[in-house]
């Protein structure tokens, strides 16, 4: 494959070579053999269909935390003891009251029932005390009176935060082990047996694992209500941007082939790896959008090539090699954007690169057998049918509305460039705002029993719905001797005393406000705690992987008060070196995760854009130029993404979501793969018009203002169709479903209103000769061969000459 065809200009008198050449040939082959290509892509529909179409019980909904982190180590090192952050809560009512005869038999049956599965680790409820493996407590052998009123008091203690005051509420606190499947396997099973009416106790159910399952059920509904509600809408924008059924229905076509060949890859995928439940939804999402991207670029191609007068065969044959060369760049600057995902240690990142590489490959290769197929058997006429064709223009191309909107940006260039990046910068303004977090029941909506239940819990057991963090002290304090216990008491004291520190529990005991409750042993002064309860904590938090400590937070688990905790723990010198787990110490893990690969991740990235759009362009300044202004446009949807979402503006026009003052660390990921693929994907069809125009005419002002003329009613087109879809996401009652709707489809109305046809053009009318400037040595390699004009663009009657726009410049014959 020779580079030079990268760039070379459309319309070259020399014979195609390289990415033309085998363009030109797979153009020929789907026309020829256009019958077997349709039938061919529909068994491959059918057989990619039946492969994948288990795919999404096979997704899980983990992936956040990398397998290597301090608490992903810590959290299996947790299983040992049965301890820490609970998958989901239980919490259960009583008319009579919790301690009553029957409900007190329905509670330790309930435990029963959870401790009989082998995928709970361990629970802690209200009736039952802390159980472990499937047995309970060393019971209580102490015999006098006065040492079983001890009992009583230490039991009080460990069990008062597991039962509302007036005594009609209690809950239990279940622990589950295995990796993201198993546990999702576990709850399925375990929920519809144990929430409900459990005899006299009712029972709701709330945590993470649960909330999960929850989320992932409620956002399959979500999204076949958006797709029902942007069906008609998408048909209608389909048909005008196409001009007829038969053309409108081809992105349709390539879309089907291409997310179903996706979801088979998926499935294929699952069978090595855990898969993110959240790729199912990129795949749809972008398999439609470089469906009508690609399939648009070729039809409007071909149209042109027409309507210029080439034959139906030729125009087929130019289609190819000019607007298939657009589609294979913009795949590949596509996915060389997605590659970069791969370079984080976490397989939701990974599973979201894996399905975007996949659905764009097959989008783009898709639309290059099916459109040349499905024209040529549509014949000349049905094929080169606009039923909207004496509306999209209107005498020649240098009378349109964007040729002269780029005229007018170009005749104040600064002007215009200073104007629309302070507006820019105004709408990221509050970016800097952005407080990162994790999702947590809070993105459901605000009646979903989850939802409700967390909120219950919140109010009448603030103790209980406290956050948790657990240190584990890896192979250290088995022994029990004194002088570590006596270690043990101090750590523990000292982090109890650290600001929002609820609690510590540990072997030596309990503790508030750097002092002990309850000491084992005690130190003279302080509360004795019975042997019973003191061989309970040992047995609890002492096992083979060392020594547990348990420390209770904020309410908000991924709040800053309690990243500010596990930021503070970390810092107290500790017997031996910790390993911290729960939700603020995973959070900081994937926020170190990200920070350490974002650098690798951006310089890759960068790498590849740059190169392959220099390539396809001959121009160092063209790519720099389209990263910065990509660059422009995700900062100010950034910042608008915070000031909707995180400090909750608009929710009149975005639907009504809990306002928790964070940002989901994640999902603007998603958000932003998304909307930079599309918004590269604008950037190379309007780099190529341009490009192709200052070909004929050597004229930067005329050729920005031609190729926008001629790109624009596509990619504005494009957007229409995916904002359509965008926007009925923001019916979704999920947050994070929202988020991804309105931050994508503000992406794309700053790139169309904004970028490409003000900022866009007056930068090159600023730039001037600078666009096209390459050293000789480079330009001599990559020459281009000289174009003739396409029909697209009408050669203009008096010579042009290469000049610098500014104040004086000459725009359209003027100055």
């Amino acid at each position: 494959m020779d580079a030079r065809d990268i760039g070379a200009e459309p319309g070259s008198a020399k014979a195609p070579r390289g990415v033309n050449r085998l363009l030109a040939a797979t153009g020929r082959g789907a026309v020829r053999c256009r019958r077997a290509v349709l039938s061919l892509a529909a068994v491959v529909t059918l057989l990619c269909a039946l492969a994948g179409y288990d795919v999404a019980a096979r997704l899980v909904s983990g992936g956040f935390v990398p397998e290597s982190a301090p608490s992903a180590q810590a959290l299996r090192a947790m299983e040992d003891f049965g301890g820490g952050a609970p998958g989901f809560v239980l919490l259960a009512r009583a008319e009579g009251g919790v301690d009553a005869p029957g409900a007190r038999r329905a509670g330790e049956r309930l435990v029963s029932r959870l401790l009989a599965d082998s995928r709970v680790s361990g629970v802690d409820s209200y009736w039952t005390g802390a159980v472990r493996g499937g047995r309970p407590a060393p019971p209580v052998v102490d015999a006098t009176p006065a040492t079983d009123a001890a009992n009583a008091t230490d039991a009080s203690a460990l069990t008062r935060a597991l039962r509302t005051p007036d005594g009609h509420t209690a809950v239990a606190l279940v622990r589950l082990r295995g990796g993201a499947g198993e546990v999702r396997a576990a709850v399925d099973r375990l929920l519809p047996e144990v929430t409900g009416d459990q005899g006299p106790l009712k029972v709701g159910v709330t945590g993470q694992a649960a909330a999960l399952r929850d989320l992932e059920s409620q956002s399959e509904r979500d999204l076949r209500t958006a797709e029902l509600i942007a069906a008609p809408a998408v048909l209608l924008l389909l048909l005008w941007a196409f001009g007829s059924l038969w053309a409108a229905l081809l992105p349709l076509a390539v879309g089907a082939v291409a997310v179903t060949g996706a979801l088979a890859v998926l499935r294929a995928l699952t069978e090595l790896t855990d898969v993110s439940v959240f790729a199912l939804n990129l795949t749809t999402a972008v398999g439609l959008a470089m469906a009508v991207d690609y399939s648009l670029f070729l039809v409007a191609r071909y149209r042109e090539e027409r309507a210029g007068g080439a034959p139906h065969d030729d125009a087929l044959h130019r289609m190819m090699i000019t607007g298939g060369r657009t589609v294979v760049v913009s795949a590949a600057v596509v996915g060389a954007a997605l590659t970069g995902l791969l370079l984080f240690p976490l397989y939701f990142l990974r599973s979201l690169a894996w399905a975007g590489l996949a659905v764009v490959a097959l989008a783009a290769a898709a639309s290059l057998l099916l459109v040349p197929a499905a024209l040529a058997c549509l014949g000349e006429r049905r094929a080169g049918t606009d039923w909207f064709a004496r509306r999209r223009l209107r005498g020649a191309p240098e009378d349109g509305r964007w040729y002269r909107l780029a005229t007018g940006a170009m005749r104040r260039p600064l002007v215009v460039t200073v104007g629309v990046v302070l507006i820019l910068a105004a709408l990221a303004l509050p970016f800097p705002r952005a407080v990162f977090g994790l999702s947590d029941e809070r993105v459901l909506p605000a009646t979903a029993p989850v939802a409700t239940t967390a909120r219950a819990l919140r109010t009448e057991l603030p103790s209980a719905a406290a956050s948790s963090l657990d240190v584990v002290l890896p192979h250290w304090g088995a022994d029990g001797s004194p002088g570590r216990l006596a270690e043990l008491d101090d750590y523990a004291r000292r982090l109890s005393a650290l600001p929002g520190a609820a609690g510590v529990r540990t072997v030596t005991g309990l503790y508030a406000s750097g002092r002990p409750l309850l000491s084992c042993p005690a130190r003279p002064g302080d509360p004795a705690m019975s042997r019973a309860t003191c061989a309970d904590l040992a047995g609890r938090h002492r096992a083979a992987a060392g020594t547990w400590v348990a420390v209770r937070g904020p309410v908000a688990a991924y709040g800053p008060a309690s990243t500010r905790l596990a930021q503070a723990v970390r810092a107290v010198s500790a017997p031996a070196g910790p390993r911290l787990a729960g939700p603020a110490a995973e959070l900081a893990d994937i926020k170190a995760a990200l920070v350490q690969r974002l650098p690798y991740a951006a310089v890759l990235v960068t790498l590849c854009t740059l190169a392959l759009l220099a390539l396809f362009t001959r121009s160092l300044f063209l790519p720099v130029k389209a990263l910065l202004m990509n660059l422009l446009s995700l900062t100010a949807t950034a910042g608008g993404m915070v000031w909707i979402f995180q400090e909750g503006h608009l929710r009149f026009l975005t639907g009504d979501f809990t306002v928790t003052g964070t940002t989901d660390l994640l999902t603007p990921m998603v958000a932003v793969c998304l909307a930079f693929g599309l918004s590269m994907d604008y950037e190379v069809l309007l780099l190529s018009r341009i490009g192709e125009a200052h070909a004929r005419t050597r004229d930067t002002v005329r050729a920005t203002a031609a190729g926008l003329q001629a790109a624009a009613p596509l990619f504005t087109a494009s957007a229409g169709v995916v904002i359509a879809v965008l926007l009925a996401l923001a019916a979704a009652d999920i947050t994070v479903i929202k988020l991804i709707g309105v931050t994508v489809a503000l992406s794309l109305l700053i790139d169309a209103l904004l970028i490409r046809p003000l900022l866009v053009p007056a930068v090159m009318a600023l730039a001037g000769p600078v666009n096209w400037w390459l050293p000789k040595g480079i330009r001599r390699r990559f020459a281009a061969p000289a174009a003739r004009p396409l029909a697209s663009v009408k050669p203009t009657a008096e010579p042009v000459t290469e000049h610098t726009a500014g104040p004086t410049a000459r725009v359209g014959g003027r100055r």
